[in-house]
Parts: C-alpha cells; structure tokens; sequence
C-alpha cells in the first residue's frame, strides 16, 4: 500500500519541519540590482483600475447577456463566460488584493479582496493569513495549508477540483463552524485568536446571502439567481486548476529554494489577464513586493537565475502528467529542475546593500554608522553590529532606525519598500511605522523596536543603548 505523505498542521509533521529548521526559514533570492527591483516596486493605481474595469465589464455584459437570452439554449454562451470570470479568473484578483500590491491605494485592494474572496468563495480572513503562511513556508509539509497536490496523487481529488466540489464542501463546512462562533484545530494554527470575531461575523455574512440568493431562487421558482451566485463556482471553476495545478504540482517538497517548487511557464495575452501575470509564479514567490504588472520585467532581471520557464500549458503539463502518475505511486519522486551556474554578486545587488562601520558607540550608546548622504532619500538599508541588526531610513521627515527583522515572519526590512513613513515588509506585505514602530498592516501585530538616530557634522548616529519602544 502506497504511503501517505503527512500533511496535517497539527500534529508531528509540523513539529518535524520545526525541528528541522523549515519553518519561518531564510529562502534563496536571485540577486537584483537594487534600483532596478526599487523601480519594480512602484505601486500604481492605474493598471488595476484598467483591468478591474474590464473585468466588471465583462461580468456585467455577460451577466445581462444570460438575462435576455434566459430560456433559450444561447444563454448557454454568455454563462459559460460569466462563470469562469466570477469563479476562475478571482483568484489571481483575490490573491493580487490579498498581498495589497495591486493597487496603490490600500481600501482599493482592500474592497477587490473582500469581493474576490466572495466570488471565489473562500472566506477572506482565514485566507488571508492562510496565503501569509503560504510564503512563509511554501510546499513545507505540516506549515503550507494551501499544497493543492498532495502525494500520493488523487485523481479523483483533481477531477472534483474542476468543479470546486471538495473545496466548497470543506469551505462550506468551516463557514457553519464559524457561524456559529468555532474555529478548526489547523486554524488556530495561522490565524491569531484576534482576528477570530472577523472571522465569524463574515462567515455569517457569507451565508446571509446564499440563504437570500436560495430564497430567492424559490421564490421565483427559478434558477437564475443561482447562475449568477452560488453556481458560477460549480461551472465557472474549471479554468482555476488549470491555472493554479502548475504552480507547484510535481515539484519537490520541504525544500527552501522557490527555483525548486514553483513554475514560471509563458502564456498569451489573454490569459495573462485573466490570470493577472501569475504564470510568472516562481519570481512572485522570490519577491512579492512586485505588483502583478511588474512581473514581465522581473522576469527578464532574473531569467538568468531560473530553470528555464515553459513556453506554455501544453508544455507544462507535458512535465505534470506523467509526475503526478508516477506519485500515485512514488510519494518521494518529484521533478527534479537543473539550475542554472550561479552568477556572481555586483556590488549594485540589493543583498549586498548593508552598512558598515569601523567606529565603536560613546559613552552615551551613540554610534557612527555612516555619511549621512549614503542614504537616499526614501531609502532603507541593513546595518549589523554586534549580534543585532536594524533597518536605517531616509525619508523627507529626517532619518530613523528600528528593528531589522519583521516581526511576523523574520524577514529583514531593508529589503522592503518604503512607502512615505511605512516599511512594507518583503515577505508577507506588513506594514510598520517607522517613527514609532507600530504595525499598520497585517500580518503583522507585533511592533518593531525603534531607535533615535541624529545627524552630526554630516554624519549619521545610531544610539545603541535603548530598548526601543513598542
């Protein structure tokens, strides 16, 4: 009999991958100038707000179109679109809005999130801390929640999944535990017990409006209300494994190099929008700071450093097929992809972008770190001494200093985007404060220490000897 890998988030596996050093783990990152990747992570309105709309337009002039034609076979037509709009093509839009990249205003991935979530029925907080630990700690059996293709294969499991069948019975049966003021053992895993009333008050929510939708439908004595909620995720889903199966599928397991267990495969127009560029997935995972539009061009920074992309589905799943056939009956085989010879660092790469100093602190914890023109403005870089690090900012308010490393999920800051007084972390999109530490966006609840910093004779000074505030 073919043994099972061991997925569960509550029980030994878990604790395996943190004995082994897995969890909450330092990944591989291609090397990237760092003004460059700086461009990249210039967040705009306008490329979401065109494709939002065109989204929407498409819903509504498909939706009106299965309307005047209900009751004739044509119907057929425009809701076959509608669905795998609403049902397939609002997972790159929730998962763009979950990471709040899509959109440089923050309500505006904010709204996109709470209705994608609907629309793709997955309920938005638990999902949204779910996809957190999803980049924290990404295929590692026991953290991941969301390994779509568990091994040994199940083929029937797939073929459900092109109708959201498992999925909607699981999201189903979660959704009455939280209305009624429950949570799952592997939820309490991910989801901070604050954000539990959030948790129950959308899951009623949710449920309000199926109950109303189905109300409706009997009402009416009509099927119609349900084409165009509830429905939609039986026959619209089908394109959403389609989508998401390359992602990871086949790849290996327990492993800290995003080149090893995700996919880069080239796609058209067409459905590059309707998968909103996650077909470049591999460079999402290496740096998810990037906006959905940015993709293109951090691919072509880093193609150097990747397994060569697929030219497409037909070729990707050329590679899956036969992978996931022979772990039906091998859980332990996966494919396994050459990697490129590794180039070497440039002085413009943005790991290399750490401040040094010789000098040692005064009698008053004061220490000299830096000219203080070494930091442009809205800048962040790495400073170490001793065994501590910290994250050095310029902004046009002065200059600050605070914890390196995140709080949620140690990944260190200078890597991130600052945005005005916010550090947005690189790893999970947080948001921190810079002036007093506080976290303004989640996942984050923790703040980061602070630290007073002053300018002297054209000289940046860090003082030391403070426990920061919190």
């Amino acid at each position: 009999m073919t043994a099972h890998h061991d997925y569960a988030l509550t029980d030994a596996s878990s604790e395996r991958a943190i004995a082994d050093g897995l969890a909450l783990a330092q990944w591989y990152v291609t090397d990237v100038p760092r003004e460059k990747l700086q461009a990249l992570l210039v967040r705009k309105n306008g490329p979401a707000i065109r494709d939002t709309t065109i989204w929407f337009s498409i819903l509504i002039i498909s939706g009106v179109s299965g309307l005047l034609l209900w009751g004739s076979w044509w119907a057929a037509l425009p809701f076959a679109i509608y669905g795998v709009v609403y049902a397939s093509s609002s997972d790159s839009r929730w998962h763009e809005s979950s990471h709040g990249t899509a959109f440089k205003t923050p309500w505006m991935n904010d709204v996109l999130y709470e209705i994608a979530s609907f629309m793709i029925f997955r309920e938005a907080t638990p999902w949204r801390w779910s996809h957190a630990r999803h980049h924290s700690d990404t295929l590692i059996r026991g953290r991941d929640q969301e390994i779509a293709v568990k091994r040994p294969t199940d083929f029937f499991g797939l073929f459900l999944s092109f109708f959201s069948l498992k999925r909607m019975q699981t999201e189903l049966r979660n959704m009455l535990l939280h209305a009624v003021g429950k949570v799952t053992e592997a939820e309490r895993t991910f989801v901070p017990e604050s954000e539990f009333s959030r948790v129950f008050i959308s899951a009623r929510i949710y449920l309000a409006i199926y109950g109303s939708v189905i109300t409706l439908a009997i009402a009416t004595d009509s099927l119609l209300p349900l084409m165009y909620i509830g429905l939609p995720t039986l026959y619209g889903s089908w394109l959403l494994p389609v989508y998401g199966t390359p992602q990871h599928a086949g790849l290996a397991e327990n492993v800290l190099d995003h080149r090893l267990n995700s996919r880069t495969m080239y796609m058209n127009r067409l459905n590059r929008f309707l998968y909103w560029n996650m077909n470049y997935h591999l460079e999402h995972h290496m740096f998810p700071l990037v906006p959905y539009h940015a993709l293109p061009q951090l691919h072509e920074l880093v193609k150097h450093d990747l397994p060569k992309p697929y030219e497409g589905l037909v070729d990707v799943y050329r590679e899956i097929i036969p992978a996931l056939i022979r772990q039906a009956q091998d859980p332990e085989y996966y494919v396994q992809r050459p990697l490129p010879t590794p180039a070497p660092k440039t002085a413009e790469s943005a790991s290399e972008d750490i401040i040094a100093t010789d000098s040692l602190p005064d009698d008053l914890g004061w220490l000299e770190i830096c000219d203080s023109d070494d930091l442009d403005l809205n800048d962040v870089k790495r400073f170490d001494f001793g065994d501590q690090s910290y994250a050095i900012y310029r902004t046009t308010n002065g200059y600050y200093a605070t914890a390196g490393y995140c709080t949620h999920g140690q990944t260190h800051l200078a890597g991130g985007l600052l945005i005005d007084n916010l550090i947005e972390c690189p790893k999970h999109n947080g948001r921190f404060d810079i002036r007093d530490g506080s976290a303004q966006r989640k996942p984050p609840r923790v703040a980061l220490c602070t630290y007073p910093t002053r300018i002297d004779h054209g000289k940046l000074y860090l003082k030391l000897d403070t426990s920061g505030e919190e």
